[in-house]
């Protein structure tokens, strides 16, 4: 029997990698740096600044600084303002530099999600081709892959900087299908654990959806072709 689906669109933060574990080490080598308070409230603020950061970008609530002319200027000033907001007083060069040290140590104490690796495998060794698609910046992509020992499973990597828009948005897609030069999109999944960009992307680009919800969260807004709580249940499904 013919395998539904050919080609699966796997998001990386907090459903292959353990993104907030991530984050917080990273801050906290900031703040060792500066030389400032490091407690559970202040890497939790800083986690909750970050979420809430990134879901007003994808929502289209924080703009493009246009007046920047190259995608890596704008990138830049974008990711930028987390830190003059965290750390109040910073400047915006300042905060240019702390965001080039947080984005290195991302690539520090990567924590793989249960059973992350077993599943891309055997993902890989049933013949699917196995995407990597993420709002995550280009640079640690790879870097969290290979920590978790995953990097030969995957087929190709394709971030949001590469696109210029994030997920959910259609550009962050169309220019995704390019890239592979496909557009057989009843034959892809796309499996992720944010239903405001994994899921909502998938929907309003008619790509089937796997939500992966390991803290059990009610939903009642966006209708998921799937839902799963942990990822061996994947086999289950492909």
């Amino acid at each position: 029997m013919q395998q539904k689906y050919t080609k699966l669109l796997f998001d990386l933060d907090n459903t292959l990698v353990d993104d907030d574990e991530n984050r917080k080490n990273a801050i906290k080598q900031i703040l060792l740096e500066r030389n400032e308070e490091i407690s559970d409230k202040k890497l939790e603020e800083f986690i909750k600044l970050d979420n809430q950061f990134w879901k007003d970008r994808a929502s289209g609530k924080i703009k493009d600084p246009y007046e920047f002319n190259t995608l890596e200027e704008r990138t830049e000033w974008i990711r930028a303002q987390r830190f003059i907001k965290y750390f109040n007083n910073v400047s915006l060069e300042q905060a240019k530099k702390i965001n080039n040290k947080y984005i290195e140590y991302l690539k520090d104490k990567i924590v793989p999600i249960k059973n992350s690796k077993q599943v891309l495998q055997y993902l890989y060794e049933r013949g699917y081709d196995i995407y990597i698609i993420t709002n995550s910046p280009t640079i640690v992509v790879k870097s969290k892959l290979q920590a978790i020992d995953a990097l030969k499973y995957i087929k190709e990597m394709f971030s949001a900087e590469e696109a210029g828009h994030m997920k959910p948005h259609d550009e962050f897609f169309k220019v995704f299908f390019n890239k592979i030069n496909n557009y057989e999109k009843e034959r892809m999944l796309i499996i992720g654990d944010e239903l405001e960009k994994d899921i909502l992307g998938g929907i309003k680009n008619g790509i089937d959806t796997c939500w992966f919800n390991p803290n059990k969260i009610y939903n009642n807004e966006y209708k998921t072709t799937y839902e799963i709580h942990e990822l061996i249940e994947l086999k289950n499904i492909l």
